[in-house]
């Protein structure tokens, strides 16, 4: 077996490739062939700096007027008129807000300032998970970052592609460090920057709720009601029925009720998975979901509820089971948002480790490698056959995390109940 040293210039040549190959020679084609990158903006930026030029030209109430928002789009970059037209963009407020300040650039030069924010972000969160599961391993943590900048979903779905999902990787990572350090508040004021996206937040709260973490759950609710009270202070009370009508409406492109007017392939959440293959939305297959979410989430709660008083092996356990069903037993979860992945990875190969149970960080660190490394091909076959089969490997992994869960809580109960009462 390659040591660490090996695996490490195996996945930083590999990554090296992938920025040469993927990237710069694609980049200095267009350039050559006078093109230019004006002319290929990924079109996810262009919703965030478009809502942000909103907020910056127009009073923000008219926010969540799709015509405004189409009009504003298309005032930046045209749609080609051969691939439809741009879809609603969803973000609350606070977000349309905070890319006013990348709208008062041109967007070119705002894209590539993004870009490296965006890269900050993502970098600090996962500083901050290996700080807690891998101190003062280099060479693991080195491994770490090659692998998580390497990931399709983060290079191709979200750097390069203008996307924010390295807020909720830089949130999380830090809540877990905080929460290390004893600090729960402050934990839960870094959570409540997931505010951003509430479909994020569908099992991180119950976790909060069912482990008794109430002051990291005070901290996200002050947090988040800061938010909501910066977005009223700039438009008004009526911002908010604005936006939950918005959201009811862009319900309809996303398949809360019915078949989704997206791409299906775009998303890893189970129900868009198996819309994917079925090629359809009926009753069965509804039921199906539904009878496979309840059963999940029972296992989930059971877990999670028993591993409220354990050591902090099993609660990395708790955040990093959490964080991959997440992704999987939700409404909308596009393939940008599996950079959360890289949080959970990190915490539950740590956890093990401490665990001492090599055989299962074995088997795990494999798992792990393997969605990282065949993530490239899995967005190939998605573009080409229509369905993304990310989602099945997620939830081995998750499988996984669940059964260790349970295991430990199981191995330190036995401890527990011989421990001396306290007075």
């Amino acid at each position: 077996m390659p040591g660490l040293r090996e695996m490490n210039v195996a996945c930083w040549t590999w990554f090296g490739a992938l920025l040469v190959i993927q990237f710069c020679v694609p980049l200095w084609l267009r350039l050559k062939a006078g093109t230019g990158f004006a002319h290929v903006l990924p079109s996810d930026f262009i919703y965030l700096y478009g809502i942000g030029r909103i907020a910056r030209d127009y009073p923000l109430t008219n926010l969540y007027d799709y015509g405004v928002q189409l009009k504003t789009f298309g005032e930046i970059y045209p749609f080609p008129s051969s691939q439809g037209a741009y879809g609603p963009c969803p973000y609350p407020p606070f977000v349309a807000l905070f890319f006013s300040l990348f709208a008062r650039v041109p967007v070119v030069p705002a894209f590539f300032l993004w870009a490296c924010l965006s890269l900050t972000l993502y970098l600090a969160g996962i500083a901050a998970a290996v700080k807690c599961a891998f101190p003062a391993e280099r060479l693991k943590a080195s491994l770490i970052f090659s692998l998580a900048l390497s990931f399709c979903p983060f290079l191709h779905n979200t750097l390069t592609n203008g996307q924010i999902p390295t807020l909720a990787v830089f949130s999380v990572g830090l809540a877990i460090l905080l929460e290390q350090r004893s600090l729960p508040f402050s934990s839960g004021l870094a959570l409540s920057v997931l505010a951003y996206k509430p479909s994020l937040l569908l099992l991180l709260i119950p976790m909060l709720i069912l482990t008794r973490r109430f002051k990291t759950f005070c901290g996200f609710l002050s947090g988040s009601a800061l938010l909501v009270f910066v977005a009223a202070a700039f438009a008004g009370i009526q911002i908010w029925p604005a936006y939950a009508q918005f959201l009811r409406f862009f319900g309809r492109f996303v398949g809360f009720q019915g078949q989704s007017a997206h791409l299906l392939e775009e998303y890893i959440d189970l129900k868009s998975f198996m819309q994917a293959v079925s090629g359809g939305w009926s009753t069965t297959e509804l039921i199906l979901f539904i009878l496979v979410a309840i059963t999940m989430a029972i296992w989930l709660v059971a877990a999670i509820w028993n591993s409220a008083r354990c050591e902090k092996p099993v609660q990395y356990l708790a955040w990093a089971t959490t964080l991959t069903w997440t992704l999987l037993l939700n409404v909308y979860v596009p393939v940008y948002d599996s950079v959360l992945f890289a949080i959970a990875a990190v915490l539950t190969l740590g956890a093990l480790r401490d665990l001492e149970w090599k055989v299962a960080m074995n088997w795990m660190t494999f798992l792990a490698l393997l969605i990282a490394v065949s993530s490239w091909k899995l967005e190939t076959i998605a573009q080409s056959k229509g369905v993304q089969f990310l989602p099945i490997l997620l939830a081995i992994f998750g499988l996984g995390q669940l059964y260790f869960l349970h295991r430990a809580i199981g191995r330190e109960r036995p401890q527990n109940a011989t421990s001396p009462a306290v007075a």
